[in-house]
């Protein structure tokens, strides 16, 4: 869910319905992005739990992809073929890849995930999703990272441990650092074709995650994040 500030002492809440429908139509399993204007006030918080029913007014796009809330209906329970929709959706999507081995689909962020081998390290790994499969441009990218995964990883590590030294040496710090003080803890493949390695700071920046970024022509950047 997301927030952001709208004049007149109100905020707009983002967020989204997986599984929705229309009075007595059928169900749809289409993403509707939702927006709620709410009171701008500090102790106001609107959240709503995965997973939980909601009858409401709203007002639709012409897509039916974007609507606004007018207002909520109390009701007393959730028709039956959406509630069995709402169970379908909590059960784990799969698929196993050889190199990558399950891999879990989290709809909420449309990405796959799971644990694999980076040069003998054990690592969370990411994928972008296209509905329940992985996006075709992102396992193209994905298997050609990996079959250099030897020479890929020596030159973000070295590239790392350059960004830390500029970095630290801009903001007047004189320690020393080498590549074992940074573990290595996930990647992430994006639809761009940008392949995002996070690392943890060793403590340097009060628990911040360092990011590697190798791009579509295998350039890096460097980020710290968090």
């Amino acid at each position: 869910m997301a927030a952001r500030v709208f004049g007149g002492g109100y905020r707009v809440h983002i967020f989204s319905f997986a599984a929705w429908k229309i009075g007595d139509q059928e169900v749809r399993t289409k993403e509707l992005v939702l927006s709620r204007a709410i009171p701008n006030s500090d102790d106001f918080n609107y959240q709503l739990e995965k997973y939980s029913y909601h009858r409401i007014n709203v007002l639709f796009s012409e897509e039916s992809t974007r609507a606004i809330v007018l207002s909520g209906i109390e009701t007393a329970q959730c028709p039956s073929d959406l509630s069995e929709t709402a169970d379908a959706l909590r059960v784990p999507f799969v698929i196993s890849l050889p190199r990558f081995g399950n891999l879990i689909l989290d709809r909420s962020i449309e990405m796959f995930s799971g644990r694999i081998d980076w040069n003998g390290t054990e690592i969370d790994i990411s994928l972008t999703a296209a509905e329940e499969s992985i996006n075709p441009e992102v396992l193209r990218r994905s298997e050609q990272v990996m079959q250099s995964e030897g020479e890929i990883g020596q030159r973000v590590s070295e590239f790392l441990i350059e960004s830390v030294l500029t970095s630290m040496a801009e903001s007047g710090s004189a320690l020393e650092v080498d590549k074992s003080m940074f573990d290595l803890q996930g990647l992430h493949f994006s639809e761009s074709g940008y392949v995002e390695f996070w690392y943890d700071d060793a403590g340097l920046w009060g628990g911040h995650s360092l990011v590697v970024k190798l791009g579509p022509d295998n350039g890096l950047d460097f980020s710290i994040e968090g």
